[in-house]
């Protein structure tokens, strides 16, 4: 990850949320969390940050990459158990609470602590980086433009290539392919091509079922670009639509329309999922419709804010939120709607440029 991100702000964001919590000590293995906090991009780490310095363990595999994308005050390249190693280095001597993510932290790590820690207070917190994460900055957001512009460039090309007798895991292999080639690092995540009856199905992976006339075909994708990642979906129509196939998009459209306009600073992220969900409710079709309206997107697909019916949170100018209702009519199609936006204070800037009136091919 480019040195342009403020680390620095980041950790003191979090000493303010330590000091909060009464702990003088945090401790991850988290990927995502280690990227955030000091740009660590690869598979294996320890991040220790007290109320002075960061520290960042890692093996071998690592030990050049380290030194031009980590920033921390303190970088130690260890062999076997890295929390072996930072009890060693007596990283811990004057610290005596230490809190760790439980929704992150594995048993068997958890007890290696235990072991290595004896005498210090274990305090498991939860969200304590996450809620810091749901707001981005300006250098995030132009992360995430990148890899949205990518993704977009990749659905207009894809739309020109589709056509029947195709399937399903040759489109999803030429996304992935695109995705590449157009400078991004990977999918965000494995890619969802689901053709008529399997679009009821709203994570569908792609098989080996081929295209024909009169079918919708739904389209979930998006990559990453130095780490960040990219959401969109859009369902098209290869031939003609029946009538109740436009009758459902449209319900679709219009839900998905009506909460992105609702979108700004300080609305309930619960009222969003709200809107979409009774637009699609009055039109008969709310059986139809199972999952929550949106979720946050950033550094993993699915974060902070949760945009569902029984969401706490309200939404902040910085927040990425997924827009995303669908109707799935069991063993005969299905249509999902997906733009990813960003929560600005009057209302909100809509990353997804693709257009979103039915495309028929």
């Amino acid at each position: 990850m480019p040195l342009q991100y403020n680390f620095r702000r980041r950790i003191s964001d979090l000493r303010h949320e330590m000091q909060r919590q009464k702990v003088d000590a945090f401790i991850s293995s988290s990927l995502s969390t280690m990227r955030y906090l000091c740009g660590f991009s690869g598979s294996h780490g320890l991040l220790v940050v007290t109320n002075s310095k960061t520290y960042f363990l890692t093996d071998f595999r690592y030990e050049e990459i380290v030194q031009t994308e980590v920033a921390a005050d303190v970088t130690i390249v260890a062999q076997g158990s890295l929390s072996n190693a930072a009890s060693k280095k007596k990283i811990f001597s004057s610290v005596k609470n230490i809190a760790f993510e439980k929704d992150r932290l594995f048993v068997a790590e958890f007890e290696l602590l235990k072991k290595n820690l004896t005498g210090k207070k274990l305090i498991p917190i939860s969200g304590i980086v996450e809620n810091l994460r749901a707001v981005k900055d300006d250098d995030e957001l132009r992360t995430l433009k990148r890899a949205f512009d990518i993704s977009d460039a990749v659905f207009q090309t894809i739309i020109g290539k589709i056509k029947p007798g195709m399937t399903e895991l040759e489109i999803s292999a030429e996304i992935s392919y695109l995705h590449k080639k157009h400078g991004a690092h990977k999918d965000a995540f494995d890619v969802i091509v689901a053709i008529r009856v399997r679009g009821s199905l709203p994570h569908g992976t792609a098989t080996s079922k081929k295209i024909e006339n009169g079918e919708f075909i739904t389209l979930d994708f998006g990559c990453v670009v130095d780490g960040y990642h990219s959401d969109m979906t859009r369902t098209i129509c290869i031939g003609t639509p029946t009538a109740d196939m436009k009758k459902i998009y449209r319900v679709v459209l219009d839900a998905q329309q009506k909460a992105s306009d609702a979108v700004r600073s300080g609305i309930s992220s619960k009222k969003i999922d709200e809107i979409a969900r009774k637009h699609i409710q009055t039109r008969g079709y709310g059986k139809y419709f199972g999952h929550s309206v949106g979720h946050g997107v950033g550094l993993e697909i699915h974060e902070l804010p949760r945009v569902a019916p029984k969401s706490k949170e309200r939404l902040t100018t910085g927040n990425v939120i997924t827009i995303e209702p669908g109707i799935y009519i069991p063993k005969k199609f299905g249509v999902r709607i997906e733009d990813t936006v960003v929560v600005r204070e009057r209302g909100c800037e809509v990353l997804t440029g693709s257009p979103k009136e039915l495309i028929i091919i």
